[in-house]
């Protein structure tokens, strides 16, 4: 008797996606998949999609470590996401069904197929977060019918699949308490990182990378990502400026592509808060330099009001960099006992965590002993254990 299909999506490697959020997710899954021995993947045929074609073609591996996607794809544009949409809403459900798998795994969830799987094909989704449900008043516009259309599309996603992942006990929570599905359908894996990636830095690389980036004269905070709402660059940036009235001239770096829009807003609010000379948008940074320049950082800066789960605070801790963060969403969950954990909305609280930081050595010390303990937690391959746990429990459900 053969071993049932479970085919997991990593589609999104193929695409500009592959550097975000849900590529990252994606990638470093796979990989932990990978480095599982035989027994312990034993009891599922496990396969990647690696390709898909509007016609249903696609191309499939069991070689997981081996497919990590384009890495000469450009940064996203619409017109990408609406052409990787339409290839999964329509060929998706045929690629499966001519696979013979018994689970599709959608590690992102996004572009729900329009075809019903085919029975026995079912469908395992993850959820990363649920924050535009929390806010509606930030992330739905008139186009999704002022929340109305966003809310029947987000469960859709998550109602309509056989099974839901969720990357947090609190994204957990929220997809039974906003979406109203049964908590027996939800299960929690916490995300993992290939900590070998961030742990292994050498302090070589460290003066090197920083001077590429031109960061060399005083001390910096590092944040990695975008500049949207709940991502709080006004409390960072206000934060910073309380932290120069105590006496502390810090840089904050911040990593990561931004429109012309979102720039302009982070260099209006920097000059409307006296530190127009101490913040520096790096742009894109790529793995060669992030772990070099977290490693060389006073700090990660990461003071969001909402997150699935904040895969950043793991990568700084494995890399030995500090963490100041928040309890919102799932920080307080993923960090633990092991950063400075503030009020996204508590401006002086923020400068003060960056004082204690930059006066305190003694303290830095201790946060970067217990970081590197805590993102041991976080291991993808502590990830891909769990995630095969519920591969088979799935596969054998009948």
């Amino acid at each position: 008797m053969t071993d049932p299909v479970v085919l997991l999506d990593l589609t999104m490697l193929d695409t500009p996606s592959r550097q975000r959020g849900m590529g990252r997710y994606a990638r470093d899954l796979a990989l932990g998949l990978a480095a599982l021995p035989a027994d312990e993947r034993a009891g599922v045929d496990l396969l990647a999609l690696t390709r898909l074609a509007p016609s249903g073609a696609y191309e499939v591996t069991r070689d997981l470590a081996a497919f990590e996607g384009n890495a000469d794809v450009p940064h996203p544009t619409a017109r990408d996401h609406y052409r990787v949409a339409y290839t999964r809403r329509v060929a998706l459900a045929l690629a499966a069904r001519r696979i013979g798998a018994a689970w599709v795994h959608l590690t992102d969830p996004n572009a729900t197929p329009l075809a019903r799987f085919v029975a026995p094909t079912r469908w395992l989704v993850t959820c990363h977060d649920l924050i535009a449900l929390r806010f509606p008043e930030r992330y739905f516009s008139a186009r999704d019918g002022w929340g109305f259309v966003g809310r029947r599309l987000e469960r859709r996603r998550y109602a309509s699949a056989d099974a839901v992942v969720a990357i947090s006990d609190a994204t957990r929570d929220d997809v039974v308490s906003l979406l109203g599905i049964d908590p027996a359908r939800v299960t929690r894996v916490h995300n993992g990182v290939d900590l070998a990636r961030w742990r292994d830095v050498a302090a070589s690389s460290v003066a090197p990378a920083v001077e590429r980036h031109r960061l060399t004269g005083r001390p910096y905070l590092l944040y990695v990502g975008d500049t949207d709402w709940r991502k709080n660059v006004d409390g960072m940036i206000a934060g910073l400026a309380a932290a120069r009235r105590e006496g502390s001239d810090v840089t904050l770096a911040l990593a990561g592509v931004l429109s012309d829009e979102r720039a302009a807003a982070v260099d209006a609010l920097a000059a409307a808060a006296g530190v127009g000379d101490r913040v520096r948008r790096l742009g894109y940074v790529g793995d060669d330099d992030l772990p070099s320049l977290l490693r060389g950082a006073l700090a990660h800066l990461f003071v969001s009001r909402a997150e699935g789960f904040g895969m950043t605070v793991v990568e700084a801790m494995a890399c030995g960099c500090p963490v100041i963060t928040t309890h919102a969403g799932s920080l307080g969950e993923v960090a633990g006992d092991a950063a400075l954990l503030v009020d996204p909305e508590d401006h002086e609280a923020i400068g003060r965590a960056i004082v204690r930081l930059a006066t305190q050595p003694a303290e830095r010390e201790r946060l970067v002993v217990a970081g590197r303990a805590q993102a041991e937690r976080f291991s993808n391959v502590a990830q891909a254990r769990a995630m095969m746990a519920l591969y088979r429990r799935l596969a054998t459900s009948g």
